[in-house]
């Protein structure tokens, strides 16, 4: 019933202790101290791995984001470091969990057999969520989006407010929190990346005249363009197209500037405000774009 063997049990028999008794001792403290032991290198090894990732590691992701044209990359970096972190600690907890119930005498071999029916059992049924996890960490090592971006992915579009492993949260234009899984994004534009063109079509009928027209676009643009307001936000001078579209009620004409992309709405709101204000009141002096 007793295990007779150990270094503890040996000392007891020799101090005089009887067989049973220096049987049931070593039982009693060994096992306890085995589990405190493995619980205290679990810890011991799971800080030190945490600590060398996010120094060693951390630091070259970190100076590989200060390389890269997204303001952030560094928050990206960060939170990669995390997540390998977290991981290694998990890996770890799980190997000292088994050690322990080893340390104490519990055979592994039927707990193995059933965590690999079950878990083969939860696989099948829980193919969806291992690819979301999959697909979220992929998205994360890749840097494909941060948070603060806007992304149009199915067909929602949004700012990204949060991403886990499993989901991707958006807030789209009128307030809508959108929770898209992570296995689901298959092709996704980012619009908060480097650049971006600030389109303005402008349609009126066409009793207003292509000249006064194309006028009231390129003086809207070039205000635009010089506003200190919005200078730091166009990258290049206003680009007027001309006429891009006629139909029987209206002429489009189409001026561009390209701006940063963040910036790329406000700066279509203040062009289109200019052109409904010199369009309105008249005041359009002959002085095309160039």
């Amino acid at each position: 019933m007793f295990s007779v063997d150990g270094w503890l049990y040996e000392l007891l028999r020799w101090a005089g202790v009887g067989s049973g008794s220096a049987a049931h001792v070593q039982q009693v403290l060994l096992k306890p101290i085995s589990v405190v032991l493995v619980v205290v290198v679990a810890v011991a090894v799971g800080w030190l791995g945490s600590r060398f990732i996010r120094h060693w590691i951390g630091s070259a992701v970190r100076r590989a984001a200060s390389r890269s044209d997204s303001p952030r990359a560094e928050r990206r970096a960060i939170t990669l470091t995390a997540m390998v972190a977290n991981i290694w600690r998990v890996v770890v907890a799980v190997v000292a969990f088994f050690v322990a119930l080893g340390s104490i005498g519990v055979d592994l071999t039927p707990l193995l057999a059933g965590a690999t029916i079950i878990g083969a059992t939860i696989g099948f049924g829980a193919q969806s969520m291992v690819r979301d996890l999959l697909a979220g960490f992929l998205l994360t090592v890749e840097g494909q989006f941060d948070i603060g971006d806007t992304i149009s992915v199915v067909d929602t579009t949004g700012v990204v407010e949060d991403l886990t492993l499993r989901v991707t949260r958006l807030r789209a234009p009128d307030g809508t929190v959108w929770f898209v899984p992570n296995g689901e994004i298959r092709r996704l534009a980012n619009t908060a990346r480097g650049w971006g063109r600030a389109t303005v079509d402008v349609p009126v009928p066409p009793s207003t005249g292509v000249d006064h027209l194309l006028d009231a676009l390129g003086q809207a643009a070039r205000a635009v363009h010089a506003d200190p307001q919005y200078r730091g936000a166009c990258l290049e001078a206003p680009v007027l197209w001309g006429v891009v579209d006629m139909a029987v009620d209206s002429v489009t004409a189409r001026v561009t500037i390209r701006t940063r992309a963040d910036d790329r709405d406000r700066v279509e709101r203040a062009v289109r405000q200019e052109v409904v204000r010199r369009l309105g009141s008249g005041d359009v002096a002959a002085s095309p774009l160039a």
